[in-house]
């Protein structure tokens, strides 16, 4: 009987020892697949990475660490959705993380999703409440959004805690410019200048503030200043985009390439001179012509590139250059960084809006164009605010968002009584929206101005 309990009892010791040794064995292994998985990420193996990471989580399946790694590894590939679920498992495992957070909410503004962005960042500074950084890019992510007025307070607190935050004292500059309190605007520009007197950025909303208000005197020594960060190339930068306004091309590039001489960083003409060779080419009708402007646009502009431009600028004029070319994937493609890399340049999300448009994508057209008239706020004179208006409503119609169509369109429809392209949309966007006899109404009207118009007889059979 003795004997028989000593061997039950060294059966159990030796099952516990082999479980104990393969738990040994299971924890080398998971440790290995971990340390393959990080080489091969940081050698930007996203392969062999999501192989190493999937066999780690395959072995402890409530790995934050591994699904977080995981989803990076997707996100290079550009599997978006892998990515987003690996994220959103690595933030359930580990709920006090904010890893998982701030990784999905750049995945979001890879996306230009930049309201989901924030909600992720809003998300990870709940708890992180002492990140300066987490708190712009947060702020960053809402301004991106439209939504100016909710970026100021993390900024303010982000500024708290770090007094010579210049970008942050920048960026909230912009936010209570367009929330119409140019007063605390200018002090924070002036703080973020004094923070960083190379800004240039700031110095240049400083100049266009004070211009407003007519305190010519400090808009001057703004300009001064300005001029002193580029003493050899800003006059002649300046004196060529005046050139370029009223359309003397030649003469603009003239200024730029007698300026090469004396200037010594290039980089500055260089810009100037791909974005002349852009504008020429935008203004220009024949196609082959166009192209041969739009490569010498980018030509130049990717010499700017390489050296001290601000790069969003470089970004914007180089994808714009691409889009006039016709190479509208890789346009969309740096148009994208572009509006992703600040201080970002206005035009990128306008240019960015073309390119998805040329693309067909109208939805995505229409929410950079969206973000772009909010960012414009009130500076756009009476035809431009209407002339986006009326694309946005164009654009919602071929993306089926037909009340946001009428809203754009039909305000429109009194000062344009004669549009019948106007007309045909709105009647189009009745008829989807379920009022049928506001939709034969609007068709009426198109018919009457022009009844021999193929596009009128098309909608003729869709609405009956």
């Amino acid at each position: 009987m003795r004997l028989g309990l000593v061997a039950a009892g060294i059966v159990v010791i030796g099952v516990a020892a082999v479980y104990a040794v393969q738990r040994l064995n299971d924890a080398e292994r998971y440790r290995r697949l971990v340390d393959s998985g990080e080489q091969a990420l940081s050698a930007g193996n996203s392969y062999a990475a999501i192989e190493a990471f999937s066999g780690a989580i395959a072995l402890r399946p409530d790995s934050m660490t591994s699904h977080l790694r995981r989803g990076e590894a997707y996100q290079l590939q550009r599997r978006v959705d892998d990515a987003a679920r690996d994220f959103q498992e690595a933030a359930r495992l580990q709920p006090g993380a904010t890893d998982p957070l701030i990784a999905l909410a750049k995945l979001h503004d890879e996306q230009g999703a930049s309201r989901e962005a924030a909600e992720w960042f809003g998300r990870a500074a709940t708890i992180d409440r002492q990140s300066p950084a987490l708190l712009y890019r947060l702020a960053l992510a809402r301004y991106r959004s439209g939504q100016p007025a909710t970026a100021v307070d993390p900024l303010r607190q982000a500024i708290t805690m770090e007094a010579g935050f210049d970008e942050a004292l920048y960026l909230l500059g912009l936010a209570l410019r367009d929330t119409q309190d140019p007063a605390g605007a200018i002090d924070a520009l002036e703080r973020a200048v004094r923070a960083n007197p190379s800004l240039v950025p700031a110095r240049e909303e400083l100049a266009d503030l004070y211009a407003a208000q007519g305190r010519a005197a400090d808009q001057m020594t703004q300009l001064t200043a300005l001029i002193g960060l580029d003493p050899t190339a800003s006059r002649d930068v300046t004196v060529a985009l005046a050139q370029a306004d009223r359309g003397n091309y030649d003469s603009a590039i003239a200024t730029l390439y007698a300026a090469t001489a004396t200037a010594g960083d290039q980089s500055a003409i260089q810009l100037t001179l791909g974005q002349i060779y852009a504008r020429r080419a935008e203004a220009t009708a024949d196609p082959r012509r166009r192209a041969e402007l739009a490569t010498q646009a980018v030509g130049v502009l990717e010499q700017a590139l390489g050296g001290s431009v601000r790069r969003s600028d470089g970004l914007t004029w180089y994808g714009r250059a691409l889009f006039l070319r016709g190479d509208t994937d890789d346009a969309a493609r740096i148009l994208q960084e572009a509006v992703a890399t600040t201080p970002f340049n206005r035009r990128a999300f306008l240019f960015l809006a073309d390119a998805e448009e040329a693309l067909g994508h109208p939805g995505e057209a229409r929410s950079w164009l969206m973000r772009y008239d909010v960012l414009e706020g009130n500076t756009a004179s009476a035809s431009e605010a209407r002339a986006r208006s009326r694309r946005m409503g164009r654009l919602a119609v071929a993306d089926g968002d037909y009340r946001l169509a009428i809203s754009r369109l039909e305000p429109l429809l009194e000062q344009s009584p004669a549009d019948v392209e106007l007309w045909l949309w709105v009647a189009e966007a009745r008829w989807h929206n379920g009022d049928a006899a506001g939709a034969n109404a609007a068709l009426t009207t198109a018919t009457a101005l022009a009844p021999g118009d193929a596009r009128v007889r098309r909608l003729r059979q869709l609405i009956k």
